[in-house]
Formats: structure tokens, C-alpha cells, sequence
């Protein structure tokens, strides 16, 4: 697995420098975790998926159960949909309200999930947590200092 670390290494050097000079980073749901592991959430508030959300601490994150929060340039997402609102916002941001209503009626987003909304009282994270752990355990078993500061 050492070229595996050699392009994780790659890829957080290259987010790093790409930041640098970017008006904006965003990530959405677990992407918020590449962002951390880059070391540009030191004292953030971000988000990510429920499920991994406390592994945002991690990274010196300030973890929040936003759909999605702005913190200076960077912007985390909870979700995939979640990741929606987060666009919206930033084309609102850069190109005004009407551009952002224009693109919302081209992609013809207007959630209404046939089950309603979440109720995240419910969210059984007990349940969830060795799932999060097994697919974080996998994911990184090529990168054993990150799987360590992730897992202790």
C-alpha cells in the first residue's frame, strides 16, 4: 500500500495548496473528513454525515448538526441533498437569487420525500457507530497514522 499513501499525501498536499488561494472550499457529506485531515477545519464550525459527525473533532473541527454551515471560505454539507442547499447558496452567493432560483427550477429541486422529513430524535447512532467504524477501518486501512487519530 505505499503508493496509496503516496496519493493520499498527494491529494491533501495539492487541497492544501488549492485552498491557499481559493475563494471557496466546499465538501459534501464525508468529503467535510478530507477537508480535516487537510487541516483546513482547525477551529471550523463543519459538518458531515450524522454518522461520522464527531470525527470531525478529530481534526480540531467544531462539529455542528447543520445541513450545512459557511465558516469563512469553507463550506460543509450533512448529505447528498444536503449538499443541494449548499449549492444553492453558494450560486446565490456568486451570482444572486435569480440565478439560484434559475438553477433550482432547472434541476427541478423541490424536496418533498414521500416518507416527510427526517426526524433525527430517531437517528439510532448506537446502532450506526460500528457500521461508521468497519467502513472507516476499511477505508483507510492503507493509512494507518490517519486510521489511528480517527479511531482513538
Amino acid at each position: 500500500m505505499p503508493g496509496c499513501l503516496a496519493v493520499a499525501d498527494r491529494l491533501l498536499r495539492w487541497i492544501r495548496q488549492a485552498a491557499r488561494t481559493a475563494e471557496v472550499v466546499g465538501s459534501v457529506c464525508t468529503g467535510s473528513l478530507i477537508l480535516g485531515a487537510a487541516g483546513l477545519l482547525d477551529g471550523r464550525r463543519a459538518t458531515t454525515h450524522w454518522g461520522f459527525r464527531d470525527l470531525l473533532a478529530k481534526f480540531g473541527a467544531r462539529p455542528v448538526a447543520e445541513r450545512w454551515v459557511e465558516s469563512g471560505p469553507v463550506l460543509t454539507a450533512a448529505g447528498v441533498s444536503a449538499g443541494i442547499d449548499m449549492a444553492l447558496h453558494l450560486v446565490e452567493r456568486l451570482a444572486g437569487e435569480q440565478t439560484a432560483r434559475t438553477v433550482q427550477l432547472f434541476i427541478e429541486y423541490d424536496p418533498q420525500p414521500p416518507l416527510g422529513g427526517c426526524d433525527w430524535r430517531c437517528a439510532d447512532l448506537d446502532f450506526f457507530k460500528p457500521h461508521a467504524r468497519a467502513m472507516v477501518e476499511s477505508a483507510l486501512a492503507g493509512h494507518p497514522a490517519l486510521l489511528v487519530r480517527l479511531t482513538t
